[in-house]
């Protein structure tokens, strides 16, 4: 019988053990479900153990002059596993490298550990990258100290259960960070000389972001974000009951940076351009100033990237003073280009965020200093900018009552203004 053959055979009966412990689980005892789940993730390691030991094999057994992946026609043994095994690419990189540990053998505890199978690969694939990316800045001691301890700590050793591979991650961190304060030093340096951000266009008109902060700036980052993404928020409907925010996190995610961004422009320690804060200039033709008072869809252009946005979109922007319009006849002479009288002033902000700690919609916890003062009646049909016609807003919900999915009603006894779930017509 030939490997190949006797490959196949053995996956055909393994498949029916793994049908016949399925069917039965349901009905079985406590410790026969225990048993199952340990007979499993004992199987399940023992075949990322084969793949790696494939890996180290279709890289190394080839000849002085191809690999096996070029007799097989691939550029690469990781273009190979991608094609054959259905691997992404990171992890088809990921069993390539482990391949070369059990070949090279620079951490022996950890190859060990992988060719029994006591540890996953995705646990030997993080302690290997964080060996990797340490290694040259440390004594061969010290490396065999933390190969033994990390493997200790991946097959549960010393502890109830295995670390899953955050926790290893964080730990392996950890010890050599304790280990060599001074390299630690030495990384934050580079990490801020390595700092960047950039923005563009997409030819669809949205904009895209890509950023690369140090570790202590994107915590920071990543912890505003993460806390204004949790599933917090409801609204309320005609009827009384919550009814949970529908925005995925990454929405919220979003419109937390715009919140922070539009709140950091008007600060006194922000850039000035001209003596003012940062302020995107609209321009709003006339007609299009028309065809939104009548409830029809009108267009507005942005200065900065001339594309085209609905006004409706811009009477939201416009209460907090992130945009300045400009209202032009149709040949573009601009007929008014105004702001101050509809900004609120600092002392009415303090005001409205002594009378609206948070955004004035129910269930919203949004604190009111990330929030945006709102025109009860729109300053765009007469409202007026006074404390009673004023109300804050989180970023998300604004644009709700702008599109008029929101309403804002009155409470009679306490005078308070709140947003509550139009109903639709």
């Amino acid at each position: 019988m030939s490997t190949a053959t006797a490959i196949q055979q053995l996956t055909a009966e393994a498949a029916q053990v793994f049908d016949a412990a399925f069917d039965d689980f349901s009905s079985c005892s406590t410790g026969d479900r225990f048993a199952t789940l340990n007979a499993m993730t004992e199987f399940a390691l023992q075949h990322q153990a084969h793949l790696a030991r494939f890996a180290q094999v279709l890289e190394h057994s080839g000849s002085t002059l191809s690999s096996v992946a070029k007799d097989l026609r691939y550029s690469s043994t990781a273009t190979l596993l991608q094609h054959e095994v259905g691997f992404a690419k990171g992890q088809a990189d990921a069993y390539v490298r482990l391949g070369k540990l059990l070949q090279h053998r620079e951490y022996p505890v950890l190859a060990e550990a992988i060719e029994a199978g006591t540890v996953s690969s995705q646990q030997a694939i993080i302690i290997t990258r964080e060996f990797d990316r340490q290694r040259n800045h440390y004594d061969a001691e010290f490396l065999a100290v933390a190969d033994r301890s990390a493997v200790a700590f991946a097959e549960g050793q010393d502890s109830s259960q295995p670390w899953s591979p955050e926790s290893l991650r964080d730990s392996i961190r950890g010890w050599f960070a304790v280990h060599d304060p001074e390299q630690v030093e030495l990384q934050a340096a580079q990490q801020q000389a390595r700092r960047e951000c950039s923005a563009w266009v997409q030819d669809d008109g949205m904009v895209a972001l890509n950023a690369l902060l140090t570790a202590t700036d994107g915590a920071a980052v990543k912890q505003f974000l993460d806390a204004n993404a949790a599933p917090r928020t409801r609204l309320s409907a005609p009827e009384g009951n919550p009814e949970i925010d529908m925005r995925t996190r990454k929405q919220k995610m979003a419109d937390a940076l715009v919140r922070a961004f539009t709140t950091a422009a008007k600060t006194k320690d922000s850039s000035t351009q001209g003596g003012a804060a940062p302020t995107l200039l609209v321009t709003v033709p006339v007609s299009e100033v028309h065809k939104f008072a009548d409830r029809a869809p009108a267009l507005a252009r942005v200065s900065r990237t001339q594309e085209f946005v609905p006004v409706a979109e811009v009477s939201r922007i416009i209460c907090n003073g992130a945009v300045q319009a400009a209202i032009t006849d149709d040949t573009g002479n601009v007929l008014k280009l105004g702001r101050s009288q509809r900004l609120f002033s600092p002392s009415q902000r303090k005001a409205l965020n002594v009378a609206y700690p948070t955004c004035a919609t129910d269930g919203c916890t949004i604190p009111s200093v990330w929030t945006e003062a709102h025109h009860i009646q729109h300053w765009s049909a007469g409202g007026r900018t006074d404390l009673d016609n004023g109300v804050n807003l989180c970023n998300f919900h604004h644009h709700q009552v702008h599109l008029e999915r929101l309403k804002m009603t009155q409470d009679p006894e306490t005078q308070k203004w709140k947003a509550v779930r139009a109903i639709r017509r």
